[in-house]
C-alpha cells in the first residue's frame, strides 16, 4: 500500500516537471522579435543570408550587366545600329547605338552593314573612328591600352583648355579616363568637306586586367555625352604563328580583274598566307575576284566607306587607316607583316620567298650587333609604257612587262615589312613608331637592291620631261622568269575557276 501512494506521488511529480518544460517551451516560442534578433546565432544566420545574396546579385551583375543594354535616340546625323559588342571574335552583349557606322555591324532590319565610320564630333572637333583594338603586347613595357584607328581634325587645332574623353564600356559600368597622350598619325592629311583632316592611331588607357567591351569619344568642354559607343575588339592569339601576312592601301573603282588574279597569285607563291583587303569602292568584276578568295581563305575582305558622300579623292584619307586596323588586327599571327600596294612586289632575288629572305636579314642584321626592326625595300618602276614581251599573253604583265628604269633614291616610294610586335602606327610606306621595347633597336633597315627591291608597275606619273628622261636609261631585269611556270600553272588553273563567277562582269579600265 504504501509502495503504491510512493509511485503515485512520483507519477505526479514527473507530470508536474513534463508540464513546466512544456509551458517553457511555450514562452520561448512566443518570445517577442527583438529578443530573437538578441540571439547571436540567429544574427549570424541572417548576415550570412544577407552576404550570400549580395554575392549572387553582384555575379549576376558581372555576367549579365543592365549597363550593356540602353537606348539612345537617333539624331539626323546618326543612324541607329543594333551592335554586337565582340570581344575575341564572340558576342557578348548587344545594344541600340547612335552612330555613324562601323565595320562589320548590322543594322535594326536585320541587313548587314559593313565598314562605316562612328561619328565622335562636336561643335570644337570633328572625330570619326574607323575600329578599336585592345593592345596588351609585352612589348609596350607598360599597362594594356585601346588604339582607336580615326580621322580627325588636326590634334593642334584642339583648344588647350579641351582634352579628349575616353569612354570605356564594361560589363558592370562605364568609367572616363582623360587621354593622356597626343595621336599617332600615319597619314599627311587631306581635306574632308573643304577643311583639313588628318589620320591617326588615338590611345585610351585602361585597367589592368581588364577589357572593355565598347569605348566612345567626347571632347571636355563641348557639352556633348559620347552618345555612341565603338566596339572593342580583342586580336586572336594562336598557338602557333604564321610567316607572312600582307596589309594594302583601301581598293577602289575599276580593278582588271587579270592583274588581280596575278597579283594574289604570285604573292601566295612568295609565301604569303593572308591579304587584308578593304573594299571602298571596288566595281564589277574586281569586286567579284576580291569575293572568290575571301571564300577561299587567301583574302581577308572588309569594307570601308565614305565618311561624307561624294567627296573627292576620299580614299588618299583612308589608305593608311585601314593599313593600321590591318596590323592591329593580325599583329599576334603573324612574324611579319608586309605593306604593298595592288601593283607592287618584292620579288627575292637571292631566296625562294619572302619568310626566307626575311629570316635572312634578321640573321644578317644579328650577328652585325644592330638589329634592326623592320625593313624598307627601295622602288624600282617597271613603267607599262615600256615595250612588253609580246610572246607572253596579255593577261601576264609581270611576265610582260620585264624593263625598268633606274632605281629610285633611297627613301622614295619605298615599301616596308614590319615586325607587329613593334610597330604602333605605320604609313603607306615606313612604320613610324614602335613600342617601348623596340626603341633600344634600330628602327627601319634599307634593304640592299641586289637582295631585293620594291618592283612597281604602272604608267609613268611623272612628268613629261621627268618620264622621257627615265626612260632612255632602262635595262632588261629576267627576274620574275625564275616563277614563271608556277605562276602561269596558277593564274590559269584561278582564271579558269573564275570563268563563270566573271562571265558578262564588265571591266572598264
Amino acid at each position: 500500500m504504501k509502495n503504491t501512494k510512493k509511485n503515485i506521488r512520483n507519477r505526479k511529480k514527473k507530470n508536474t516537471k513534463k508540464r513546466k518544460r512544456r509551458k517553457k517551451k511555450k514562452k520561448k516560442l512566443k518570445m517577442p522579435i527583438r529578443l530573437i534578433w538578441r540571439s547571436s546565432n540567429y544574427k549570424m544566420l541572417c548576415l550570412l543570408l544577407i552576404l550570400f545574396i549580395v554575392t549572387l546579385v553582384v555575379i549576376g551583375l558581372y555576367f549579365f550587366p543592365l549597363g550593356t543594354i540602353f537606348t539612345v535616340v537617333t539624331s539626323r546625323k546618326t543612324i541607329g545600329l543594333q551592335l554586337r559588342f565582340v570581344v575575341n571574335d564572340t558576342a557578348v552583349g548587344a545594344a541600340n547605338i547612335a552612330a555613324v557606322g562601323a565595320a562589320n555591324r548590322t543594322v535594326n532590319n536585320g541587313t548587314t552593314v559593313e565598314g562605316l565610320w562612328f561619328n565622335f564630333s562636336c561643335e570644337l572637333f570633328r572625330f570619326y573612328a574607323y575600329s578599336a583594338f585592345y593592345d596588351d603586347r609585352i612589348s609596350l613595357l607598360s599597362d594594356p591600352v585601346i588604339r582607336i584607328i580615326a580621322i580627325s581634325d588636326p590634334f593642334e587645332a584642339l583648344s588647350k583648355d579641351s582634352h579628349v574623353i575616353c569612354v570605356l564600356q564594361y560589363r558592370d559600368r562605364i568609367e572616363t579616363f582623360k587621354m593622356a597622350d597626343a595621336p599617332l598619325a600615319v597619314g599627311y592629311g587631306w581635306p574632308l568637306k573643304k577643311k583639313e583632316a588628318m589620320e591617326y592611331v588615338y590611345t585610351c588607357p585602361t585597367k589592368l586586367g581588364r577589357i572593355p567591351q565598347a569605348v566612345g569619344i567626347r571632347i571636355s568642354g563641348s557639352g556633348n555625352a559620347a552618345t555612341s559607343l565603338l566596339p572593342v575588339t580583342v586580336p586572336r592569339k594562336p598557338d602557333v604563328k604564321r610567316e607572312m601576312c600582307l596589309c594594302v592601301q583601301v581598293a577602289f573603282g575599276s580593278l582588271d580583274p587579270s592583274r588581280l588574279i596575278e597579283w594574289l597569285e604570285l604573292q601566295r607563291l612568295l609565301g604569303v598566307t593572308t591579304v587584308g583587303v578593304y573594299d571602298l569602292s571596288v566595281s564589277g568584276a574586281g569586286r567579284r575576284v576580291f569575293e572568290h578568295y575571301a571564300k577561299e581563305g587567301l583574302v581577308d575582305l572588309r569594307r570601308t566607306r565614305e565618311i561624307h558622300p561624294n567627296e573627292d579623292r576620299h580614299h588618299l584619307l583612308q589608305g593608311s587607316p585601314v593599313i593600321n586596323d590591318c596590323i592591329y588586327r593580325h599583329m599576334h599571327e603573324f612574324r611579319r607583316i608586309a605593306v604593298f600596294d595592288f601593283d607592287e612586289f618584292v620579288m627575292p632575288r637571292r631566296h625562294s620567298n619572302l619568310p626566307d629572305l626575311v629570316d635572312h636579314l634578321d640573321r644578317h642584321y644579328s650577328d652585325t650587333g644592330s638589329p634592326y626592326v623592320n625593313y624598307a625595300f627601295r622602288n624600282q618602276f617597271f613603267f607599262l609604257d615600256l615595250a612588253p614581251d609580246e610572246s607572253v599573253p596579255s593577261r601576264f604583265t609581270v611576265l610582260r612587262f620585264r624593263t625598268k628604269v633606274a632605281i629610285s633614291a633611297d627613301g622614295y616610294s619605298v615599301k616596308s615589312v614590319i615586325n607587329p610586335q613593334a610597330c604602333i602606327h605605320m604609313h603607306n610606306h615606313y612604320c613610324w613608331g614602335v613600342t617601348a621595347n623596340y626603341t633600344k633597336y634600330g628602327g627601319t633597315a634599307s634593304v640592299s637592291p641586289e637582295l631585293a627591291v620594291n618592283q612597281h608597275y604602272k604608267k609613268c606619273h611623272l612628268s613629261e620631261a621627268e618620264c622621257r628622261s627615265l626612260m632612255q636609261n632602262v635595262t632588261r631585269d629576267d627576274v620574275m622568269l625564275t616563277l614563271k611556270s608556277d605562276l602561269v600553272r596558277a593564274v590559269d588553273a584561278k582564271t579558269e575557276e573564275l570563268r563563270v563567277e566573271l562571265e558578262g562582269v564588265t571591266y572598264e579600265p
